[in-house]
């Protein structure tokens, strides 16, 4: 095959203008300046000259079809193809769940479904079901359970679990490329210095992997995963973090957020034996000095040369 070009980026979090609120998350989060974000984020990945986009959820910042449709306004303006998975942020409320599956035109609003392009088999997965402490899952988020603190995290449903082992079986054939919101692999612990509020982390360090909107049952989709020698990389969103882990051969690329420093996504190439990703910013100064708070000393989520740049042979 000739080198296979495409984009992927994470977390938008796209408010249509006058919604958005600034904030903070690792560093300021630049909510009310989406129109800004999107004008760059065209222009950059316009210039790369990608085959196709592929988005890791939190397309939204909140899922109400105003600012859905100005998200899609602005994936449409992508002169290429583009995908797109749920993000927790897409699923509080309903509505764009449906218009999620509407645009790929699966059935009762599922939001996880296939594609082969250039002969590597993409799946792109739904890791934002809600789980509750009482067993019970929904599509969307529960508030009330949510603010009595009932929420255990998100959930990959037991139907996409059967569908995912299915496809991999019967597309074995494939090299296969995984997408979802949530991270499946990651480090125990990352070096943050404070938490979201700005307090000190213990020690430190703050276990991503154990957060209220961790996947519950990650184990049971690890496991499927770890059954197929042909998936060669997952790509993820969700914590607004750079970073690259490789599990089993398998390489797991989080890509940080375009709501906040250092505003990046990456460029994947694959070729015949070759995969590289890249790390691209969105050329915009004005949105990282607005954004950037040294004084939370976060500046590790943009991550090491290792994790920013990384190639590998399949």
């Amino acid at each position: 095959m000739s080198t296979m070009r495409f984009v992927v980026i994470s977390d938008t979090h796209f408010y249509a203008p006058g919604n958005g609120k600034d904030g903070q998350w690792w560093h300021r989060t630049l909510h009310s300046r989406s129109q800004q974000v999107a004008e760059a984020l065209v222009g950059a990945v316009t210039a790369l000259n990608p085959e196709f986009v592929i988005h890791c959820g939190d397309l939204t910042g909140l899922c109400d079809m105003d600012n859905y449709d100005f998200a899609k306004g602005v994936m449409d303006r992508f002169d290429c193809s583009w995908y797109v998975v749920p993000g927790n942020h897409d699923t509080w409320y309903p509505g764009v769940r449906a218009a999620f599956s509407q645009l790929y035109d699966l059935p009762d609003e599922r939001c996880y479904y296939n594609r082969v392009i250039n002969d590597i088999h993409f799946l792109f997965l739904d890791t934002c079901s809600w789980a509750a402490a009482d067993g019970s899952v929904s599509p969307y988020l529960d508030k009330e359970k949510c603010d009595s603190g009932q929420i255990s995290g998100l959930y990959v449903s037991n139907e996409q679990l059967i569908w995912l082992a299915e496809q991999l079986e019967k597309n074995s054939e494939y090299r296969t490329i995984l997408v979802g919101h949530a991270p499946v692999r990651y480090k125990p612990a990352y070096a943050a210095v404070k938490h979201w509020d700005g307090t000190p982390t213990k020690d430190g360090k703050l276990d991503l992997g154990n957060a209220i909107d961790g996947v519950v049952n990650v184990d049971e989709v690890r496991h499927i995963i770890d059954q197929q020698p042909n998936i060669i990389a997952m790509f993820n969103g969700h914590w607004h973090i750079n970073d690259i882990n490789v599990v089993n051969g398998v390489v797991y690329c989080q890509t940080a957020s375009l709501r906040e420093w250092p505003f990046e996504f990456r460029l994947v190439e694959v070729s015949d034996r070759t995969v590289s990703i890249s790390t691209h910013g969105l050329g915009d100064s004005s949105l990282l000095e607005d954004s950037y708070l040294e004084e939370l000393g976060n500046d590790w989520i943009a991550g090491n040369p290792d994790v920013r740049s990384h190639t590998f042979t399949v």
